[in-house]
């Protein structure tokens, strides 16, 4: 869904509204639908009472639904907070490491990191959010500091040590890496968004035996705007690279405020 180039909060505000609203005009059509096209019924055929008892089993089933894709989609956006916390350790780990180690590797290793933050921030998290994958660029950054670090010769037992510390570290950050890119292209909308709206639906309709009064409506429309809201959070968590669940790279912004920062090679002009 395009921003069309509004300020995050607006944009969140806009597309909350957007579900909210739409949420009860289902409700409100549905209802209306099924009000023209089943006849309500008398007190003596007991349509009330079967119209009651299918709508609480299709709401359980759709509540269900709801609850389960929720809490589905919330798991794996904090999985992604978490990855983010890991993957800046790791870069300031072998940051810090290269330091340790000393000699002509101290510059490139951390310039490199330097760079490849920058990309991250900078272009890769707009292509997650794009649903477009990771940048070959930082993939291209990644791979020129792995290469420096296998082809280190230590000779100490504190280089032996150090040196084997920063390639599990920085292999590390190439599995955190596709970890981030598979939350990004993971869709489920077809399997998640029609038996949601379905069941929305189903469910107003099996409320057609009452009449619509201002209170019934009124009752109606709070549970299109309850259902909306949660939909919202759904459809917020399961893209958190961009509005309105943005989870914004503050690990990675962090190193950059950083020493890690002060590393990147001075611009070409």
């Amino acid at each position: 869904m395009a921003d069309f180039g509004l300020p995050d909060f607006a944009y969140s505000g806009l597309v909350g509204l957007f579900f909210v609203s739409a949420s009860i005009a289902l409700v409100l059509v549905s209802y209306f639908i099924a009000r023209q096209l089943l006849q309500p019924g008398g007190e003596g055929d007991r349509t009330h009472d079967v119209a009651a008892n299918v709508a609480v089993r299709i709401a359980t089933l759709h509540g269900l639904i709801l609850g389960l894709v929720y809490a589905q989609e919330l798991d794996d956006y904090k999985g992604v907070r978490s990855v983010l916390t890991d993957e800046s350790i790791a870069i300031s780990d072998v940051y810090n490491d290269a330091r340790r180690y000393g000699g002509e590797i101290i510059l490139p290793v951390q310039q490199g990191l330097a760079t490849y933050l920058t990309i991250v921030v900078d272009e890769e998290w707009r292509l997650l959010g794009n649903h477009a994958g990771l940048s070959p660029k930082a993939w291209q950054m990644w791979e020129d500091v792995y290469d420096r670090l296998l082809n280190l010769q230590p000779t100490t037992d504190r280089e032996r040590f150090l040196s084997q510390r920063m390639r599990d570290r920085i292999t590390a950050v190439a599995r955190f890496r596709q970890l981030r890119e598979e939350t990004s292209v993971s869709r489920f909308a077809g399997l998640f968004w029609g038996p949601a709206l379905i069941g929305l639906a189903l469910v107003a309709a099996a409320f057609y035996v009452y009449r619509p009064t201002r209170a019934h409506l009124a009752l109606m429309s709070l549970f299109g705007a309850y259902s909306g809201v949660i939909l919202f959070f759904i459809f917020a968590f399961s893209n958190p690279y961009a509005a309105p669940g943005k989870l914004e790279p503050r690990p990675f912004q962090h190193l950059l405020e950083g020493d890690i920062g002060k590393s990147l090679p001075p611009a070409r002009s």
